[in-house]
């Protein structure tokens, strides 16, 4: 059995409660678009969590609300209204992250099956810790303390991206340290605490970048990082602790992954959420998509300049 994910540290988090309940014996970690444009092979008895639905999969996990028509055809039905787990099927909700929406099947799993000893342990306080840490840090409900100052899940949660696959050995690393060690074990693990020191070292380096290449547009934080190399990886909520009075960021910047091509990202202030654009089904239009409130998309660089217009015009007040 596989797991399909995404190596941010929610799909991560949902990686290391699926190998807890499931066998799995080999890992694909894809970036959504990737799954979009229908490039990644999906067979029977494989896992997605944290990206967009195949139909060739077993159990699927997401959360994302452009993601939400996909769950009606997974279930080969019309859902209630009420179901957001279905024993066989996976999961869909407008949840925090996609953690929680995993974490809640397997535990209405263990409860179908009167298995007392796995429901206490998805009870314990290890877990239920972990999960509602990753439904703060991937729905961005952080304290500029916590931004400044990282630390904990938080701080190792800024050290994974998944934009370069030599990455692998130290995510399956999270997924197993997640899994099976406590927070204060993950943090004294040699690779993590060397990631973390280095990330927190590169701070000030991404600030001074942060601080060049942006500009206040009004309402809008607007962010180009195309050109440069080596841009320090993390914190991605330093911005606003830099322009707290934009309540909206439009970033742009050459994708890592694929030749030719520029990636935008929009989110809203995390402290500042006066915005009411719904960002996925903005960036839906560009073959992307997301949450309401943050979302990114992957657009050739010829038509680069024209999309990123038309999203400023979309998100400005």
């Amino acid at each position: 059995m596989r797991l399909v994910t995404r190596a941010d540290f929610d799909g991560l988090a949902c990686g290391a409660l699926i190998t807890l309940m499931e066998e799995i014996d080999s890992y694909v970690f894809v970036e959504p678009k990737f799954m979009q444009d229908g490039v990644v092979e999906i067979r029977a008895g494989d896992i997605i969590a944290n990206l967009p639905y195949h139909s060739d999969c077993t159990l699927w996990f997401d959360h994302h609300v452009t993601n939400a028509p996909f769950w009606q055809r997974h279930l080969g039905r019309q859902p209630n209204g009420q179901e957001t787990v279905v024993l066989g099927k996976g999961g869909f909700a407008l949840a925090p992250s996609a953690a929680r929406v995993v974490y809640d099947y397997y535990l209405l799993r263990e409860r179908d099956r009167h298995n007392e000893k796995g429901q206490k342990l998805l009870n314990s306080e290890r877990w239920k810790t972990l999960i509602d840490e990753t439904d703060k840090i991937d729905a961005g409900k952080l304290t500029p303390e916590d931004v400044l100052h990282p630390d904990g899940y938080v701080l190792v949660s800024m050290t994974v991206d998944g934009k370069r696959p030599e990455d692998e050995p130290y995510w399956l690393r999270v997924i197993e340290l997640l899994r099976d060690a406590s927070l204060a074990e993950m943090l004294r693990d040699p690779e993590v605490e060397r990631r973390c020191r280095e990330l927190l070292a590169a701070q000030e380096r991404l600030k001074a970048i942060l601080l060049d290449r942006t500009q206040l547009k009004g309402n809008v934080i607007f962010v180009d990082l195309r050109g440069i190399k080596d841009i320090p990886d993390g914190n991605r909520f330093l911005l606003y602790t830099l322009f707290p009075t934009g309540n909206i960021s439009l970033k742009v910047a050459d994708d890592s992954q694929r030749p030719n091509t520029t990636a935008i990202s929009v989110g809203y202030n995390i402290f500042n959420t006066t915005s009411r654009v719904n960002v996925g089904a903005l960036l839906e239009k560009y073959g992307g998509g997301g949450h309401r409130v943050v979302g990114s998309c992957r657009v050739p660089d010829s038509r680069a300049e024209k999309a990123i217009a038309e999203i400023f015009e979309a998100i400005k007040e």
